[in-house]
């Protein structure tokens, strides 16, 4: 199931990813825009003091796109920033109901450079359609609660089913995500430096539900998912968790 959700994750990129240009433009070099709402189409470079989706959005190959401020995808917006393109966030990243938040790049989502977008934030989601990313830096939370699409596998995001996983990021605080309904569900690779929770999720993928080859500083619980925690086709490795593990995460370490 992995490998269609990573085809599906790159068909929200541009095509035709472009190589990453071989310094980033300074901030300080950067048009600045005050606060600014994008309805849809392309997100250029600039420094913005802050920024909020509304329609579908897509970060340019080449932009170099800071937000001063809070990021928010608003209700069912949609960030596509599974792009060559750079993304930084000073403040925290809100994500409503229904919204869309594809952020970095790297081969695991289908492309050929790996973009290490920036939150200095948290990352806060409220009933989300869909949350992918890969090989960011979150200097805050991770707190996702409810949403998903639903309990089915129905093509409803880019070609395919909706889904949430973070894959290859440095979370900084704790991964929190509760009452998500939805097809399939993954957590790879990650540093973790607080605790991890995930609590009464249900997938519709009998396959979902898996967490793998993740270092986490602080504890590891997880209770009511459906499916339970699993290693599924992913081929990683168990967990490695310095705190206590409870619930049915004991199966994954």
């Amino acid at each position: 199931m992995q490998k269609t959700l990573r085809c599906t994750a790159a068909l929200a990129a541009v095509l035709g990813v472009l190589a990453l240009t071989s310094s980033a433009v300074a901030a300080s070099t950067l048009p600045h825009f005050g606060d600014t709402v994008c309805r849809g189409g392309t997100i250029h470079s600039g420094s913005y003091a802050s920024l909020k989706v509304t329609g579908i959005c897509t970060l340019g190959n080449h932009a170099d796109a800071v937000v001063r401020g809070d990021l928010t995808i608003g209700h069912h917006g949609g960030l596509n920033a599974i792009t060559a393109g750079h993304l930084v966030v000073w403040g925290d990243t809100y994500v409503r109901s229904g919204g869309i938040a594809g952020v970095g790049c790297s081969p695991a989502a289908g492309c050929k450079v790996t973009t290490h977008d920036r939150f200095h934030g948290s990352v806060i989601a409220a009933a989300p359609l869909a949350m992918i990313f890969h090989s960011n830096r979150i200097d805050g939370r991770v707190r996702i609660k409810g949403g998903g699409g639903g309990v089915n596998c129905n093509s409803v995001l880019f070609g395919g089913p909706a889904f949430t996983t973070f894959e290859d990021n440095t979370v900084g605080g704790g991964i929190t995500v509760r009452l998500m309904q939805s097809c399939w569900f993954g957590l790879f690779r990650n540093h973790v430096a607080g605790s991890v929770s995930v609590n009464n999720n249900t997938f519709a993928d009998p396959d979902a539900t898996e967490i793998q080859t993740n270092i986490i500083a602080g504890d590891l619980s997880c209770f009511g998912n459906n499916p339970a925690p699993q290693r599924g086709d992913s081929m990683g490795n168990n967990n490695i968790v310095s705190g206590d593990v409870r619930g049915q995460c004991k199966a994954v370490v």
